[in-house]
């Protein structure tokens, strides 16, 4: 179907646009208005001149000359008006320029009434005097056309004056003036009358057909063109860069998290991230136009949360960095009444003659990029490759299997040790899940938690973790190794629980641990966002430990530290890995260790390997190490034994 084919799209109109639509008729008819008054008023001074040159030679007056200069000045009057609305129109009330333009052309009708009372005795020049004011009337009914009111008012000044001094003579000739005058006015203001509802009925239905067009293909929320214009934007897109070196991109920007926001802070601050994130997108699309940029960026809205950005014409070589660019609309938080919310977005996109050849193939190919881009998390870029439609089937087979997982009880929990630099012992481990397939053996946590976070297990999940590695806690507690306390990961759309603090609350009664042994590990993206602020104080209330995950991959806003009173940071193990043989990862960890320590918060490497970067840790006065260099993750059999075996560790 076309995308300006309204057949499917008819609807009823709402009580709002019904009074928008008035308002729009009446703005369009004063318009009218005052567009045809200018004609009028340009013909009727001639008119006037003519008219009294005709007079004053042949029945002289003493009214006529104030009557000329009268009439001439609510010429000028008017067409000063018309000047007057063309530049101040927005300035004033519709009513306010309807009213000012009543009274003047009710001035301009009284002119023409004085002039019964001027008429020369001679018949024949009163029988073109008759015809002079009938065709004046004539041409105030039908300029007055879309204000009856108007027509009326202007009409009965003209003619009821003619049709009374008409009848005051008495002769036959002037009762048959006066009688016609009568049917006459009754005539012209039925014209009026008729057509007055025409041009209404016509602009309202035109307004009413152009307001359905508009909408059947804009989104209501954001304005933007949605998914039915699409497909004729893409055909451009192809007929602009074919037979020619370029290609051009067509990417799905969807926003990450929103299913959480309208869960947690309700469907208007939902449809308020979106609609300032439309307002970015467009200032960035203008800015890069003003900017001269060879490329085009065409913005379309095809679901809530899914922006499509066209990028033509394009190189291939620039594709990745041009859209790229994108992701600079998410770098500042959107805030909702004062309170900061920090978006990220993942993105798909095909190229056109790589990726497909025609709109259907591009749309279908940057979709499923764009979910793969989400189990990644952050605003993560994907390209479109065969291999992504092959792997969607596997997805749905996975996702089938972690449902059976949960409900068979096959997810397990393992515990990385967390050793103390200082002393040389195990001071606790982090809980981390694992899932040992039937069939399959082992599925990667990089496989299987992004699938539970997009489709909501993450929350039975995260709550059955944290069951688990408590109780097991309180065991290794009552088998006298009481001081170990338990890292937990903390998934963002867990945070978005209204009854996470009492979970935990009675995930601990339940135990019996201790709060102080359990630690919970959250992102900086989580910290970052101030709807979570009051979850936050409720841990520290509860006297829980919190440390921020994989820091220095974040944003950094280093203020939370100290607003939330974290407790440890832990350093990404990609900073760990490239030491001792990169100097910028040295640079990092050793600013990261050393902030830490004026900040009096604890420092935690993870992914420590081997003895160089031990040593180095050890030398920056790193907290706490974790990583294959002392042990891997252990299921709780073996973590055991580890804890039996090695009470105390001296490393050297």
């Amino acid at each position: 179907m076309a995308a300006m084919d309204l057949v499917a799209d008819q609807r009823q109109i709402s009580t709002e646009e019904k009074t928008q639509i008035n308002q729009q008729v009446k703005a369009e008819l004063i318009e009218h208005l005052y567009r045809g008054c200018l004609p009028g008023t340009v013909s009727g001074i001639p008119v006037g001149i003519a008219i009294f040159i005709d007079f004053y030679h042949h029945t002289p007056n003493a009214l006529l000359f104030p009557w000329f200069i009268a009439y001439n000045l609510a010429l000028i009057a008017l067409t000063v008006l018309y000047f007057v609305y063309l530049k101040f129109k927005n300035q004033y009330s519709l009513s306010a320029w309807l009213g000012a333009y009543s009274v003047v052309m009710s001035v301009c009708a009284l002119m023409w009434a004085t002039c019964v009372f001027l008429i020369p005795d001679n018949i024949t020049r009163q029988y073109f005097a008759f015809i002079a004011l009938f065709l004046i009337a004539t041409g105030y009914a039908t300029g007055t056309i879309g204000q009856f009111r108007l027509c009326l008012m202007t009409l009965s000044i003209i003619v009821v004056p003619l049709v009374i001094w008409c009848f005051l003579k008495g002769t036959i000739f002037y009762n048959l003036v006066g009688s016609f005058s009568l049917i006459y006015i009754g005539f012209m203001v039925s014209i009026n009358h008729r057509s007055t509802q025409w041009f209404k009925d016509s602009l309202k239905l035109k307004l009413e057909n152009t307001l359905v067009s508009y909408q059947a293909n804009h989104d209501l929320l954001t304005d933007l063109p949605n998914q039915r214009l699409l497909p004729q934007f893409i055909d451009s897109a192809i007929h602009a860069v074919k037979d020619t070196d370029n290609t051009f991109a067509l990417t799905c920007f969807s926003l990450n998290r929103m299913e959480m926001i309208d869960d947690s802070l309700g469907h208007q601050a939902g449809n308020a991230i979106i609609q300032a994130v439309a307002g970015r997108l467009r200032t960035f699309v203008s800015d890069v136009a003003e900017l001269g940029n060879t490329t085009r960026y065409i913005l379309t809205i095809s679901r809530k949360d899914t922006f499509n950005i066209l990028l033509v014409p394009l190189k291939i070589t620039e594709a990745e960095e041009k859209i790229r660019h994108l992701f600079s609309v998410l770098d500042d938080p959107i805030y909702l009444e004062q309170q900061g919310v920090k978006i990220t977005a993942s993105v798909g996109a095909s190229l056109y003659g790589k990726d497909g050849g025609d709109a259907q193939a591009l749309l279908i190919n940057a979709d499923a990029a764009m979910f793969r881009a989400k189990q990644f998390g952050g605003n993560h870029l994907e390209f479109y490759r065969a291999e992504i439609n092959a792997e969607m089937p596997k997805q749905l087979e996975l996702e089938t299997d972690l449902h059976a997982a949960i409900e068979n009880n096959q997810l397990q929990v393992y515990y990385q040790p967390l050793v103390d630099l200082r002393t040389g012992q195990i001071s606790g481990m982090e809980a981390l899940l694992r899932w040992p397939h039937p069939v399959h053996g082992f599925i990667s946590p990089m496989n299987f938690i992004p699938l539970a976070e997009e489709t909501g297990l993450i929350i039975p999940i995260g709550e059955w973790v944290m069951r688990e590695a408590c109780m097991q806690t309180k065991k290794w507690h009552e088998m006298g190794f009481n001081s170990l306390r338990v890292a937990v990961n903390l998934a963002e759309k867990q945070l978005r629980q209204e009854s996470l603090v009492k979970t935990i609350e009675k995930i601990l009664e339940q135990t019996g641990l201790d709060s102080k042994f359990l630690e919970l590990e959250l992102t900086e993206t989580a910290i970052l966002d101030e709807t979570v602020v009051y979850l936050l104080k409720e841990f520290k209330r509860m006297d829980l430990s919190l440390a921020v995950d994989d820091f220095g991959t974040g944003y950094s806003g280093l203020s939370y530290l100290k607003r939330f009173a974290i407790d440890k940071l832990k350093i990404d193990q990609s900073f760990i890995r490239d030491i001792p043989g990169n100097n910028d990862s040295i640079t990092i960890v050793s600013a990261i260790i050393a902030m830490a320590k004026e900040l009096n918060v604890n420092t935690l490497a993870e992914g420590v390997e081997t003895i160089e970067q031990l040593q180095f840790l050890k030398t920056k006065g790193c907290d706490y190490i974790q990583g294959y260099y002392f042990s891997k993750p252990l299921d709780v059999k073996m973590f055991t034994e580890l804890l039996q075996e090695r009470r105390s560790l001296t490393l050297n």
